[in-house]
Protein backbone atom coordinates (compact mmCIF):
# COMPACT_ATOMS: atom_id res chain seq x y z
CA UNK A 1 0.00 0.00 0.00
CA UNK A 2 1.70 3.32 -0.98
CA UNK A 3 2.37 6.38 1.93
CA UNK A 4 -0.78 8.33 0.73
CA UNK A 5 -3.02 5.57 0.40
CA UNK A 6 -2.01 4.34 4.02
CA UNK A 7 -2.24 8.14 5.71
CA UNK A 8 -5.37 8.32 4.29
CA UNK A 9 -6.96 5.68 6.08
CA UNK A 10 -5.83 6.58 8.79
CA UNK A 11 -6.92 9.86 8.96
CA UNK A 12 -10.64 8.19 8.37
CA UNK A 13 -10.18 6.32 11.08
CA UNK A 14 -9.15 8.86 13.41
CA UNK A 15 -12.18 10.56 13.36
CA UNK A 16 -12.18 14.28 13.81
CA UNK A 17 -9.84 15.84 16.18
CA UNK A 18 -10.95 17.55 19.60
CA UNK A 19 -11.09 21.84 20.16
CA UNK A 20 -8.23 22.25 20.77
CA UNK A 21 -6.11 20.43 17.59
CA UNK A 22 -6.14 23.37 15.18
CA UNK A 23 -4.86 21.12 12.22
CA UNK A 24 -4.42 17.06 12.30
CA UNK A 25 -3.35 14.53 10.23
CA UNK A 26 -2.61 16.20 6.87
CA UNK A 27 0.13 18.73 7.05
CA UNK A 28 3.55 19.19 8.13
CA UNK A 29 2.82 19.32 12.03
CA UNK A 30 -0.04 18.67 14.24
CA UNK A 31 -1.44 22.19 15.59
CA UNK A 32 -3.16 22.44 18.91
CA UNK A 33 -4.37 25.58 20.76
CA UNK A 34 -3.92 25.50 24.06
CA UNK A 35 -4.44 29.27 25.01
CA UNK A 36 -1.74 31.90 24.95
CA UNK A 37 -0.85 34.21 21.45
CA UNK A 38 0.79 31.12 20.17
CA UNK A 39 0.08 27.21 18.94
CA UNK A 40 1.85 24.18 19.86
CA UNK A 41 3.82 22.32 16.71
CA UNK A 42 4.43 18.78 16.83
CA UNK A 43 5.51 16.73 14.00
CA UNK A 44 7.19 13.51 13.91
CA UNK A 45 9.99 11.85 11.37
CA UNK A 46 11.25 8.78 10.68
CA UNK A 47 14.69 7.83 8.81
CA UNK A 48 15.25 4.18 7.50
CA UNK A 49 18.96 3.08 6.87
CA UNK A 50 18.43 1.76 3.26
CA UNK A 51 15.51 4.14 2.55
CA UNK A 52 16.70 7.84 3.47
CA UNK A 53 20.79 7.18 3.74
CA UNK A 54 23.41 4.29 3.59
CA UNK A 55 25.48 4.16 6.66
CA UNK A 56 28.99 3.73 4.58
CA UNK A 57 28.07 6.74 2.22
CA UNK A 58 26.96 8.98 4.82
CA UNK A 59 28.49 8.16 8.29
CA UNK A 60 27.02 8.22 11.61
CA UNK A 61 27.61 11.79 12.37
CA UNK A 62 25.43 13.42 8.77
CA UNK A 63 23.13 10.82 9.28
CA UNK A 64 21.64 12.43 13.09
CA UNK A 65 22.24 15.72 11.54
CA UNK A 66 19.62 14.80 8.68
CA UNK A 67 17.03 13.20 11.32
CA UNK A 68 17.16 16.46 12.65
CA UNK A 69 16.88 18.69 10.14
CA UNK A 70 14.23 17.41 8.35
CA UNK A 71 11.99 17.85 11.54
CA UNK A 72 13.02 22.00 11.80
CA UNK A 73 12.18 21.85 8.07
CA UNK A 74 8.21 20.66 9.19
CA UNK A 75 8.48 23.33 11.44
CA UNK A 76 9.06 25.75 9.14
CA UNK A 77 6.31 24.72 6.74
CA UNK A 78 4.08 25.88 9.05
CA UNK A 79 5.66 29.35 9.98
CA UNK A 80 6.98 27.96 13.52
CA UNK A 81 10.06 27.85 15.46
CA UNK A 82 11.81 24.76 16.59
CA UNK A 83 12.15 24.07 20.43
CA UNK A 84 12.90 20.55 21.57
CA UNK A 85 12.88 17.24 20.31
CA UNK A 86 12.79 13.21 21.50
CA UNK A 87 15.14 11.07 19.88
CA UNK A 88 14.05 7.03 19.67
CA UNK A 89 17.09 4.87 17.62
CA UNK A 90 16.42 1.50 16.85
CA UNK A 91 19.81 0.20 16.60
CA UNK A 92 21.24 -3.03 15.25
CA UNK A 93 23.75 -5.45 17.13
CA UNK A 94 26.61 -4.25 15.55
CA UNK A 95 26.21 -0.95 16.08
CA UNK A 96 29.42 0.64 19.00
CA UNK A 97 29.40 3.41 21.34
CA UNK A 98 31.10 4.91 18.80
CA UNK A 99 28.77 4.94 16.49
CA UNK A 100 26.28 5.97 19.08
CA UNK A 101 28.03 9.46 20.26
CA UNK A 102 28.74 9.95 16.64
CA UNK A 103 24.82 9.67 15.42
CA UNK A 104 24.42 12.37 18.89
CA UNK A 105 27.11 14.35 17.73
CA UNK A 106 25.07 15.38 14.50
CA UNK A 107 21.99 15.92 16.57
CA UNK A 108 23.35 17.69 19.72
CA UNK A 109 25.30 20.03 16.39
CA UNK A 110 22.17 21.14 14.78
CA UNK A 111 20.15 21.11 18.13
CA UNK A 112 22.74 23.87 19.26
CA UNK A 113 22.58 25.54 15.66
CA UNK A 114 18.93 26.53 16.25
CA UNK A 115 18.39 26.86 19.53
CA UNK A 116 16.71 22.90 19.83
CA UNK A 117 16.44 20.89 23.58
CA UNK A 118 16.93 17.49 23.84
CA UNK A 119 14.18 15.93 26.23
CA UNK A 120 14.03 12.46 26.18
CA UNK A 121 13.41 9.31 23.53
CA UNK A 122 13.87 5.79 23.53
CA UNK A 123 16.75 3.27 22.42
CA UNK A 124 15.56 -0.12 21.10
CA UNK A 125 17.35 -3.69 18.52
CA UNK A 126 16.58 -3.44 14.96
CA UNK A 127 17.96 -5.14 12.24
CA UNK A 128 18.72 -1.86 10.42
CA UNK A 129 19.79 1.60 11.74
CA UNK A 130 16.28 3.82 12.71
CA UNK A 131 16.55 7.30 13.96
CA UNK A 132 12.38 8.76 14.90
CA UNK A 133 12.57 12.46 15.88
CA UNK A 134 9.28 13.89 17.59
CA UNK A 135 9.66 17.84 17.23
CA UNK A 136 7.86 20.28 19.20
CA UNK A 137 7.62 24.10 17.96
CA UNK A 138 5.63 27.35 18.71
CA UNK A 139 3.78 29.63 16.10
CA UNK A 140 2.51 33.08 16.31
CA UNK A 141 -1.49 32.54 15.82
CA UNK A 142 -1.38 35.02 13.31
CA UNK A 143 1.75 33.55 11.29
CA UNK A 144 0.54 30.05 11.21
CA UNK A 145 0.74 28.84 7.62
CA UNK A 146 -0.97 25.44 7.15
CA UNK A 147 -1.78 23.54 3.09
CA UNK A 148 -5.46 24.61 3.39
CA UNK A 149 -5.69 28.34 2.34
CA UNK A 150 -4.48 29.04 -1.32
CA UNK A 151 -6.90 30.06 -3.52
CA UNK A 152 -7.65 29.85 -7.02
CA UNK A 153 -5.56 32.86 -8.49
CA UNK A 154 -2.46 32.89 -5.82
CA UNK A 155 0.65 33.04 -7.23
CA UNK A 156 3.23 29.35 -6.31
CA UNK A 157 6.73 30.73 -5.62
CA UNK A 158 9.26 28.57 -4.08
CA UNK A 159 12.40 29.34 -2.16
CA UNK A 160 15.52 28.35 -4.37
CA UNK A 161 17.19 27.83 -6.25
CA UNK A 162 16.15 24.06 -6.06
CA UNK A 163 18.61 21.98 -4.40
CA UNK A 164 19.42 18.41 -5.51
CA UNK A 165 18.54 16.10 -3.26
CA UNK A 166 20.90 13.47 -4.36
CA UNK A 167 23.78 15.35 -3.64
CA UNK A 168 22.58 17.53 -0.37
CA UNK A 169 19.93 15.56 1.54
CA UNK A 170 22.69 15.10 4.08
CA UNK A 171 23.84 18.45 4.25
CA UNK A 172 20.94 20.99 3.80
CA UNK A 173 19.85 23.60 5.65
CA UNK A 174 16.36 23.82 6.29
CA UNK A 175 14.86 27.19 5.46
CA UNK A 176 14.01 28.71 8.81
CA UNK A 177 15.37 31.84 8.35
CA UNK A 178 13.43 32.03 5.10
CA UNK A 179 10.12 31.10 6.87
CA UNK A 180 10.61 33.64 9.35
CA UNK A 181 10.95 36.19 7.15
CA UNK A 182 8.12 35.40 4.63
CA UNK A 183 5.26 34.90 7.65
CA UNK A 184 6.70 37.83 9.43
CA UNK A 185 6.21 40.24 6.32
CA UNK A 186 3.85 38.78 4.30
CA UNK A 187 0.23 37.16 4.15
CA UNK A 188 0.95 33.88 2.93
CA UNK A 189 -2.13 31.71 1.90
CA UNK A 190 -0.64 28.09 1.77
CA UNK A 191 2.75 26.50 2.65
CA UNK A 192 4.69 23.19 2.48
CA UNK A 193 8.38 21.91 2.28
CA UNK A 194 9.71 20.06 -0.35
CA UNK A 195 10.59 16.43 0.83
CA UNK A 196 9.08 14.25 -2.11
CA UNK A 197 9.30 16.55 -4.95
CA UNK A 198 7.33 19.78 -5.90
CA UNK A 199 4.95 17.55 -8.17
CA UNK A 200 4.07 15.08 -5.39
CA UNK A 201 4.34 18.19 -2.58
CA UNK A 202 2.23 20.43 -4.98
CA UNK A 203 -0.27 17.70 -5.42
CA UNK A 204 -0.77 17.16 -1.95
CA UNK A 205 -0.97 21.25 -1.13
CA UNK A 206 -3.87 21.41 -3.77
CA UNK A 207 -5.60 18.62 -2.21
CA UNK A 208 -5.84 20.39 1.01
CA UNK A 209 -6.84 23.35 -0.56
CA UNK A 210 -9.42 22.12 -3.25
CA UNK A 211 -7.64 23.80 -5.82
CA UNK A 212 -5.71 23.09 -9.10
CA UNK A 213 -2.13 24.16 -10.21
CA UNK A 214 -0.54 25.00 -13.50
CA UNK A 215 3.27 25.06 -12.83
CA UNK A 216 5.57 26.68 -15.66
CA UNK A 217 8.81 24.61 -16.09
CA UNK A 218 11.02 27.23 -17.52
CA UNK A 219 9.98 29.46 -14.26
CA UNK A 220 11.77 26.48 -12.23
CA UNK A 221 15.14 27.56 -10.50
CA UNK A 222 17.52 24.81 -10.47
CA UNK A 223 20.82 24.49 -8.84
CA UNK A 224 23.58 23.44 -10.82
CA UNK A 225 23.41 20.13 -12.20
CA UNK A 226 20.06 19.41 -11.25
CA UNK A 227 17.47 17.93 -13.92
CA UNK A 228 14.16 19.30 -13.99
CA UNK A 229 13.01 15.54 -14.04
CA UNK A 230 14.73 15.42 -10.06
CA UNK A 231 13.22 18.92 -9.34
CA UNK A 232 9.76 17.29 -10.00
CA UNK A 233 9.92 14.25 -8.85
CA UNK A 234 12.95 12.81 -6.56
CA UNK A 235 12.43 15.32 -3.37
CA UNK A 236 15.15 15.51 -0.69
CA UNK A 237 15.34 19.41 -1.54
CA UNK A 238 13.55 20.75 1.38
CA UNK A 239 13.27 24.11 -0.41
CA UNK A 240 10.05 26.12 0.56
CA UNK A 241 6.77 26.01 -1.78
CA UNK A 242 4.19 28.40 -1.17
CA UNK A 243 1.53 30.42 -2.21
CA UNK A 244 0.21 34.29 -2.08
CA UNK A 245 -1.48 37.09 -3.41
CA UNK A 246 0.32 37.70 -7.28
CA UNK A 247 0.79 41.13 -6.44
CA UNK A 248 2.83 41.32 -3.73
CA UNK A 249 4.57 37.81 -4.95
CA UNK A 250 5.82 40.27 -8.05
CA UNK A 251 7.43 42.57 -5.53
CA UNK A 252 9.05 39.59 -3.38
CA UNK A 253 10.24 37.93 -6.29
CA UNK A 254 12.38 40.77 -7.24
CA UNK A 255 14.19 40.10 -4.12
CA UNK A 256 16.15 37.14 -5.71
CA UNK A 257 15.89 34.28 -3.34
CA UNK A 258 12.01 33.55 -4.28
CA UNK A 259 10.69 32.41 -7.64
CA UNK A 260 7.32 32.43 -8.87
CA UNK A 261 6.70 29.15 -10.57
CA UNK A 262 3.14 29.05 -11.57
CA UNK A 263 -0.40 29.96 -10.16
CA UNK A 264 -3.48 27.94 -8.29
CA UNK A 265 -5.97 27.39 -10.74
CA UNK A 266 -10.08 26.04 -10.26
CA UNK A 267 -9.95 22.48 -9.06
CA UNK A 268 -11.61 21.48 -12.26
CA UNK A 269 -8.48 22.31 -14.62
CA UNK A 270 -6.31 19.64 -12.83
CA UNK A 271 -2.69 20.54 -11.66
CA UNK A 272 -0.76 20.58 -15.09
CA UNK A 273 2.85 21.31 -16.03
CA UNK A 274 3.71 23.86 -19.27
CA UNK A 275 6.54 23.20 -20.65
CA UNK A 276 9.47 25.36 -22.25
CA UNK A 277 7.25 24.46 -25.82
CA UNK A 278 4.39 26.22 -24.31
CA UNK A 279 2.81 22.82 -24.14
CA UNK A 280 0.60 21.81 -21.14
CA UNK A 281 0.17 18.43 -19.43
CA UNK A 282 -0.68 16.73 -16.51
CA UNK A 283 1.77 17.24 -14.15
CA UNK A 284 2.50 13.23 -12.70
CA UNK A 285 2.03 12.76 -8.94
CA UNK A 286 5.16 11.09 -8.01
CA UNK A 287 7.86 11.25 -6.25
CA UNK A 288 10.12 10.18 -3.14
CA UNK A 289 9.18 6.43 -2.17
CA UNK A 290 9.02 5.75 1.31
CA UNK A 291 7.76 2.94 0.72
Amino acid sequence: MKELAIIDQIRKRAGRPCKKVKVGIGDDCAVLDLGGKEYLLWATDMLTEGVHFRVKEAGYKRIGRKAVAVNVSDIAAMGGVPKYITVTLGLPKSTGQVAVKSIYDGIFGICKEYGIKVIGGDTNRSSKLVIDISIIGFADKKQLVTRRGAKKSDAILVTGPVRDGRKKHLDFAPRLKESRFLTGRYNLSSMIDISDGIAMDLGRLCAESRTGARVYADKIPLSKGLSLNDALHFGESFELLFTMKKEKAKALAKKGKYFIIGEMVDKKKGVKIVDRKGEESVLKMKGFSHL
